[in-house]
């Protein structure tokens, strides 16, 4: 290694996240021993905390650019769950990011507008990315903040070998979807596990929002830009579906209230006695791991008139801290991790599509179910980074306020209230 031999090493370490709640919060370290005989720079990535089979993938993307780059050090900082952004806001008001953070769209919103975020338009690998995905980071001036490195689905999980002890079909649709969850909710067997981050407010947004990505999106958003008011409404359907579901006894409210996400959804999934969870597509890989003893697949959600729908959006998405001290390096960094090849060891470990004009499809097996939607179009952009409102925020504000009692029409009040504020 050109003279300089580095061993990567990850370490699991228990803090206290200040300013947050005072629990313990795992952090995990990717990092790196120098050799003492030469100097080196050195340059850190802040994320989430990953699983093995994503740990891996970031390993091999850090060596193979610091195997190019031998005076260069990287090291990585994953934290586990909400705790990250609670983090990296810290961070950015202390005036302590990191060279690379990955961030979602309402803090891309924030910290471009604050002047935080490198102009990452100048990147060659830009090019190689997916048009649907270059109208989500390619803002109107040229200008590029934030490049995702993978296209997460979200959908439906579906236990195959508890529908058909009940003699239940896999459902397709509203109606399909409505009578088996009925005949589940009257066995005394609640039957969808959700989270409290983002599964409900993904289906609010397949239900209400496939139509508008079944026409000129762009105008659409641009309106909804203007007129708050106009989106608000427009997601009343995917509300007042979530308040049947909660009328209907097939969500235990309390329950979700406490479930967090790719961790206590996926117990209970995997304990066997449920028949539906609503969560990302990258956690089928931990589904996996938990060798549950029954058959199970990830479906778009049945929740159309007349089919499904899947939830994608761009995801992992990195940005680069402007007053970064090293901005040239870590600009190499960033074309090293987009690269085709990184990009897609990173996607396959996370059972996600590549934002790339590549064809390449995740080997995971158990999301094919979900692949026909995706290649036909039936999707909806779940977090749209078009949109200039904080959406993903006011909808999850929303929802808890719905799993403690607020009823459909008072939520979509409060929503509008949100997205004007």
């Amino acid at each position: 290694m050109n003279g300089c031999k580095r061993v990567l090493s990850i370490i699991l370490i228990s803090v206290i996240l200040t300013g947050c709640s005072q629990r313990s919060s795992e952090i995990m370290l990717i990092e790196s021993e120098p050799s003492m005989k030469q100097e080196h720079m050195f340059l850190s990535v802040y994320g989430y905390q990953a699983d093995v089979r994503n740990l891996i993938a970031i390993e091999k993307i850090l060596n193979q650019f610091m195997e190019q780059n031998p005076d260069i050090i990287v090291t990585y900082e994953g934290v586990k769950g909400i705790d990250y952004w609670k983090a990296l806001e810290r961070r950015a008001e202390a005036n302590v990011l990191d060279d690379v953070f990955m961030v979602d769209h309402d803090r891309v919103m924030d910290m471009a507008d604050k002047g935080r975020l490198a102009d990452l338009s100048s990147l060659s690998t830009i090019e190689n990315y997916q048009d649907r995905m270059k109208e989500q980071f390619i803002r109107e001036d040229g200008s590029v903040y934030f490049l995702p490195i993978c296209i997460s689905l979200y959908g439906l999980y579906i236990n195959y070998s508890l529908l058909e002890a009940h003699g239940q079909k896999v459902p397709e649709n509203w109606s399909d979807f409505m009578e088996v969850c009925n005949y589940f909710a009257a066995k005394g067997i609640t039957p969808v596990i959700a989270n409290n981050y983002a599964s409900l407010r993904k289906l609010i947004a397949a239900k209400s929002l496939y139509s508008v990505y079944q026409q000129d999106t762009a105008a659409a958003i641009k309106e909804f830009n203007r007129e708050p008011a106009k989106l608000a409404n427009t997601l009343r359907p995917g509300i007042e579906m979530v308040e049947e579901m909660i009328d209907r006894k097939w969500i235990d409210c309390a329950e979700v209230l406490e479930t967090e996400q790719t961790s206590d959804d996926l117990q209970l999934f995997v304990d066997g006695n449920r028949p539906f969870m609503v969560t990302g597509g990258w956690a089928a890989a931990r589904v996996q791991d938990m060798e549950p003893d029954f058959s199970y697949g990830v479906h778009p959600f049945p929740i159309l008139d007349k089919g499904s729908v899947l939830v994608v959006e761009g995801n992992t998405c990195i940005s680069v801290n402007a007053g970064s001290e090293h901005l040239e390096e870590v600009m190499r960094l960033i074309e090293c991790i987009t690269q085709p090849d990184s990009i897609w060891e990173y996607c396959d470990s996370q059972s996600s599509y590549t934002p790339l004009q590549d064809d390449r499809m995740p080997a995971d097996r158990t999301i094919l179910p979900a692949a026909e939607c995706f290649e036909c179009g039936r999707i909806v952009i779940g977090s749209d980074f078009r949109l200039d409102l904080p959406l993903d925020a006011s909808l999850s504000e929303i929802t808890r306020q719905m799993l403690k009692g607020m009823p459909a029409d008072k939520a979509v009040a409060r929503l509008n209230q949100l997205l004007t504020q």
